[in-house]
């Protein structure tokens, strides 16, 4: 029992420390949770780990809170995944919370500092999204030189497809990129190839996939080659069949097992019944009303926020950027909060805190909610605690019920190809995240009077000192960010500042 208890805690603190020093959120904390978890504190099995990573990555929501979901429930069941999800978001929710209530108050040199950190931190982070590339390629390497061409190649083409606006940004083009997909229509791309050909790639597969791939790729990419919403929309509908029907083709023909039985799921170790499925959803739903209680006495618009917060994070695909254009529609478009109030303060603000930019935005929404009542800070963060409920409940609720569906149809072959493939997918995905963090440190490091050069310098020096920390000293995840944090600071008021 104290082994287990110790365990326990051990996640949690994990945990913990991610949300505190998340600098890039969403899909650049992959690597850094599966580096603490898998590789460092070796709580959880790496196959276990790349199943809560597929999962995350099909389902709109807070991505690092979906991956402590499940994290945490398969540990500990209901209690550990609703405590895991907490801890994940916490810290940047709070960060962000008390910087708005003392925003007028703050002097601005302690916004220098912590942009002086986030260099440090996101140097830190990309070292570990090119590890994570690289581990990916080694392991297909370790099955088959065919595997590992293959393998190379969807990340290649992942990373070109999606990294056009980064590049472009470095290197100072002002031209619409070719591509610049967003990570929703590459995972969209990428399943529908897999659904649909089962990755055999026989003559009619590959010209119809191929065709009809290239297509979509040509009205959706940000240059705009083919203008033309009919045929958007046709191209949409037909993938959307033929994926369909692969599935369909894959269960009805002897493809695969079919769905796993409640029997079946609990011989073979997993704790996912129907019984406990119920058990996840109700604690969620306690989760939002008992944090909320505050918010509902105070004021009584806060039915209005919760429905339209939980709204906007089911409908929330694609990272932290595509979720403030959605808060924008619901709460910014409709009057429940300033115009100024959100993009002068809040869109600034967690933009430069670590944490789900989803979690951080719907809790700052609720403190200005909270605090236009009659000017309380008090009241702010009650509503915002009801905000931060409201997106980690959401994110949880369609990441359980999504996973739900993964377990009892894992058995089905084109699932498997999808956990056989996602390391690349996810690989080459990383590989544009790290291209944007880098160009990220690029504005902050100019914002606070250095020049373009002088922050690559400093950004590629704190990498590399990472990397030597990581391959040569074996150092975990600790010690890295104690390093990049202290050269981030000291390098930035050394020659930056």
């Amino acid at each position: 029992m104290k082994a287990e208890i110790q365990k326990e805690l051990k996640l949690m603190a994990s945990i913990f420390k991610i949300g505190v020093v998340g600098f890039g959120g969403g899909t650049a904390l992959i690597p850094v949770i599966e580096r603490e978890v898998v590789e460092d504190q070796k709580i959880v099995e790496k196959s276990e780990y790349d199943k809560d990573v597929i999962v995350a990555s099909i389902t709109p929501g807070a991505l690092p809170v979906e991956i402590a979901t499940g994290l945490g429930k398969r540990a500990y069941g209901a209690k550990g995944m609703a405590l895991a999800a907490f801890l994940m978001a916490f810290p940047g929710v709070l960060m962000t919370v008390l910087m708005l209530s003392v925003l007028s108050k703050v002097d601005e040199k302690l916004f220098v500092q912590i942009e002086c950190l986030s260099i440090g931190l996101t140097a830190f982070i990309s070292c570990l999204l090119t590890q994570y590339a690289v581990k990916s390629m080694q392991e297909a390497k370790k099955e088959s030189v065919k595997r590992f061409g293959r393998a190379f190649v969807i990340m290649i083409a992942v990373f070109i497809l999606s990294c056009g606006k980064s590049v472009y940004n470095i290197l100072g083009i002002k031209e619409t990129p070719v591509f610049g997909l967003s990570t929703v229509q590459v995972l969209g791309i990428a399943f529908f190839g897999i659904f649909y050909t089962h990755c055999r790639f026989n003559i009619k597969n590959t010209l119809v996939s191929g065709i009809t791939i290239i297509l979509y790729i040509l009205c959706v990419g940000k240059a705009g080659i083919i203008q033309n919403i009919y045929l958007e929309t046709v191209l949409k509908i037909f993938m959307f069949i033929l994926a369909i029907h692969g599935l369909y083709v894959c269960t009805r023909y002897g493809m695969s097992k079919g769905k796993r039985s409640e029997e079946e799921l609990e011989k073979a170790g997993h704790r996912l019944t129907a019984a406990g499925f119920s058990k996840e959803m109700i604690t969620w739903l306690l989760f939002i009303i008992i944090l909320s209680i505050p918010a509902f006495i105070i004021t009584k618009d806060t039915w209005i926020y919760l429905f339209r917060g939980f709204a906007s994070s089911i409908i929330s695909f694609g990272g932290g950027d595509a979720y403030l254009s959605v808060a924008d529609g619901m709460f910014v478009s409709t009057g429940m909060i300033k115009e100024s109030e959100f993009y002068s303060q809040l869109v600034s603000i967690v933009n430069v805190l670590p944490g789900s930019i989803l979690c951080k935005t719907l809790a700052g929404i609720g403190y200005f909610i909270g605090f236009d009542i009659d000017g309380s800070v008090l009241q702010g963060y009650a509503v915002a605690l009801a905000g931060f409920a409201c997106s980690v409940a959401a994110s949880g609720i369609v990441f359980c019920i999504i996973y739900y569906l993964y377990e009892k149809f894992e058995g089905i072959a084109v699932f498997k190809l999808i956990g056989r493939w996602i390391r690349p997918i996810i690989a080459g995905l990383l590989l544009n995240v790290m291209v944007s963090m880098i160009y990220q440190n690029i504005e902050t490091g100019t914002a606070i009077g250095g020049s373009v050069v002088t922050t690559l310098i400093i950004t590629f020096v704190i990498y590399f000192v990472n990397l030597v920390f990581m391959l040569k000293a074996k150092a975990g995840n600790g010690i890295l960010i104690l390093i990049s944090a202290v050269l981030g600071i000291a390098l930035c008021n050394g020659i930056l500042i």
